[in-house]
């Protein structure tokens, strides 16, 4: 059931943008694991985070366009913010942490959809397999919160929202992505990822006030509801 639904979510992102991404498979698997994008759903584990493949200005605009949205649309962030591990050289793989304790599910999927629709709108042929776990999220959401047959009704409805909201709030999307791209470089604990050894990482304490110089009100919450 997910398969089916992330299938037309991943075909729709990508119907528009570069031949190379048109037979993602729609759901991670071992080989794909090693050769995809970012990701950025903190609820999954930290091995399904793992899709390599995005240079560190994708990530970064990819993880910025979630945290953006979030902000924007009321979903409280989470302190730990926004991390991107450097695992090769010019790959990486990063996380954006908000709170998704909240029944008005349709902020939670605007905000899954931000990520990758940012990354495309910077980056218009970059590969999208990190997203996959956004697509599959988003299914699961919709699968258990609605009507299963409003899946397509609220796949468009949700992507006409979000590209609305990144054209108003382009400029936060930007500061927060250059923001990473030129802060310094930290060493990773062997503990912290199976791959990285350095890392960029703006915490949401850093984050909130770069939102509000956008005029998005963002806060950080230390706990679920």
């Amino acid at each position: 059931m997910q398969g089916s639904a992330g299938e037309q979510l991943q075909n729709s992102y990508i119907g528009e943008t570069c031949a190379h991404d048109d037979k993602l498979p729609t759901e991670p698997t071992a080989n794909n694991q090693a050769v995809g994008g970012t990701c950025v759903v903190e609820s999954l584990s930290l091995e399904e985070q793992i899709l390599i493949g995005n240079t560190l200005e994708e990530t970064a605009y990819h993880e910025a366009g979630h945290v953006v949205i979030a902000g924007a649309v009321g979903l409280d962030l989470k302190p730990l913010g926004i991390v991107i591990w450097e695992v090769a050289e010019d790959v990486t793989d990063g996380i954006a942490s908000y709170w998704e304790d909240t029944a008005e599910w349709e902020k939670v999927l605007l905000a899954l959809c931000a990520g990758q629709m940012a990354q495309l709108k910077q980056f218009p042929c970059s590969w999208t397999r990190g997203s996959q776990p956004d697509v599959q999220v988003f299914s699961k959401i919709v699968n258990t919160h609605f009507e299963q047959d409003r899946f397509r009704e609220m796949h468009d409805n949700t992507n006409s929202r979000v590209a609305s909201l990144l054209e108003i709030h382009w400029s936060a999307v930007t500061s927060i992505a250059l923001a990473l791209m030129e802060g310094p470089w930290i060493i990773v604990e062997p503990t912290e990822h199976p791959k990285a050894k350095r890392k960029k990482h703006l915490d949401g304490s850093t984050l909130v006030p770069i939102l509000r110089r956008h005029g998005i009100t963002a806060h950080v919450r230390n706990s679920q509801n």
